[in-house]
């Protein structure tokens, strides 16, 4: 049995500490409660959210064979996520340091460790999926994942992040020539582009045929279509405990509304559902159910 949706990007462990407010130079900031653990990775977060949506989802990535490595394997698996391609290494698995404050925003210090290596995944892992999606990582993963699905007639999704937004455009274009849709913000947009104007959101899409969705943080969703149709989607408002999360919660809501057939729109008015109900939550992978959500957001 392979995953309907298949994912490719980090895994790592993600330690969150919750402040009143972020530090300044040579200042100490005091948390409001103690630290907390979690798994986390933009791949791993995407493949755990479609499972609580109910997809079977599966992960391509890579943990080490350290304490934490064995916690992230081990979490996946307990929520139903198809582990079957994570690869183990020698080394430091991922680790993520974060701090919180209290509006819910937060900051990031990362090393990868082995979470971005380079290594094989296999071909029919994917070409038995229905939908992939790309979160950023080493590009040849990107490159090699993106053939695979690309040749087997598969859909691809691609949520770049900040990492290989910084590639640019013309690295990431054979990436970009074989995805459906490519979800991004005003920032991934300018290390693309060179520029945060919608116009160059409307450019790609129309120069790659696909779809360009623009997340704008609690903002309404631009989306540029291939056909150079251009519309936008209210979000849902509500007051952030966490936004740590927030833009897999959004790309595991487009694609559950993508692969049940509901027009982009739609897609996308779920998405804003999905990523409301995760900032109510601390931690990356804290979705609450599908149940909830629709009931809450009368979606």
């Amino acid at each position: 049995m392979h995953p309907e949706i298949a994912t490719i990007g980090h895994i790592v462990y993600d330690i969150r500490n919750y402040v009143e407010r972020f530090p300044e130079p040579d200042h100490t900031a005091l948390m409001r409660m103690h630290p907390s653990v979690s798994g986390g990775g933009s791949a791993a977060n995407v493949a755990v959210n479609l499972v609580k949506l109910g997809h079977a989802a599966g992960v391509v990535g890579s943990v080490a064979s350290d304490r934490h490595g064995k916690y992230l394997l081990s979490d996946l698996h307990n929520r139903g996520v198809d582990v079957s391609q994570v690869r183990v290494f020698r080394g430091m698995s991922g680790l993520s340091v974060i701090i919180i404050d209290a509006a819910g925003e937060v900051r990031v210090i990362e090393d990868l460790g082995v979470a971005d290596r380079r290594r094989a995944m296999d071909p029919d892992f994917i070409r038995g999926s229905k939908f992939l999606h790309m979160s950023g990582c080493a590009f040849p993963m990107l490159e090699a994942g993106s053939k695979i699905a690309h040749r087997a007639g598969i859909p691809i999704s691609f949520d770049p992040g900040r990492a290989a937004s910084r590639l640019g455009e013309r690295k990431l274009a054979p990436l970009l020539e074989r995805c459906e849709f490519l979800i991004i913000n005003r920032k991934e947009l300018f290390s693309i582009t060179g520029s945060r104007e919608e116009s160059e959101a409307a450019r790609l899409a129309r120069k790659y045929n696909l779809v360009c969705v623009i997340k704008q943080g609690g903002r309404e969703i631009i989306v540029k279509a291939r056909d150079m149709s251009s519309f936008t989607v209210p979000p849902y408002v509500v007051k952030p405990v966490d936004t740590l999360g927030a833009g897999d919660a959004f790309c595991a809501g487009f694609i559950t509304g993508i692969v049940e057939k509901r027009s982009v729109f739609e897609s996308v008015r779920f998405a804003n559902a999905v990523a409301a109900a995760k900032v109510l939550r601390k931690g990356a992978q804290s979705l609450p159910t599908r149940r909830f959500i629709e009931k809450r957001f009368k979606i």
